[in-house]
């Protein structure tokens, strides 16, 4: 937008001693802004992108999580039911008749919650490498992308200057 209004000033003001240089500043400076717009639609590009990867990925494994969820909340229950006895012989014989099955299903809980926790993490990792690689791509790009358009513009006002 500042490139608008400095071309906008450089076309309506008699630059005296300026010469040839006008001309090349309100060819160029769009030119750069152009760069930069296009490099902020890639980057926010990238970061949508991204977002949008992780949320799927997140909204998959939500069932896997309610499973478990379902799975602790039945033995929390089991167990909340021990802890409520007030008969000291009753409240030891129901944790000790905890059953093979509750501790079984325990562990199943806490091997698939390891588990998922890894795979979700590797593939978090994945998806915010590729949010780095894209990003860094437009970055590169803009710098590139800049770098000539201010060769060019060099160019053109050491010919302006020479003639």
């Amino acid at each position: 937008r500042s490139s608008d209004s400095l071309s906008d000033y450089l076309e309506s003001h008699d630059l005296t001693g300026a010469g040839n240089t006008k001309h090349c500043f309100v060819r160029y400076l769009p030119q750069l802004e152009q760069v930069g717009d296009t490099w902020s639609r890639q980057y926010n590009a990238c970061l949508a992108n991204a977002t949008t990867v992780r949320g799927t990925l997140l909204a998959k494994v939500g069932g896997v999580q309610q499973l478990i969820r379902k799975s602790a909340l039945g033995i929390d229950g089991y167990i909340d039911n021990c802890l409520d006895i007030k008969d000291v012989l009753d409240f030891f014989n129901c944790f000790g008749s905890l059953s093979k099955q509750q501790l079984t299903n325990m562990y199943e809980i806490s091997f698939n919650a390891s588990e998922n926790a890894l795979s979700l993490t590797q593939q978090l990792n994945g998806i915010e490498l590729e949010r780095y690689l894209c990003t860094n791509r437009t970055e590169e790009n803009y710098v590139l992308g800049t770098a000539h358009v201010f060769t060019e513009l060099d160019k053109c006002l050491q010919q302006a200057a020479n003639a």
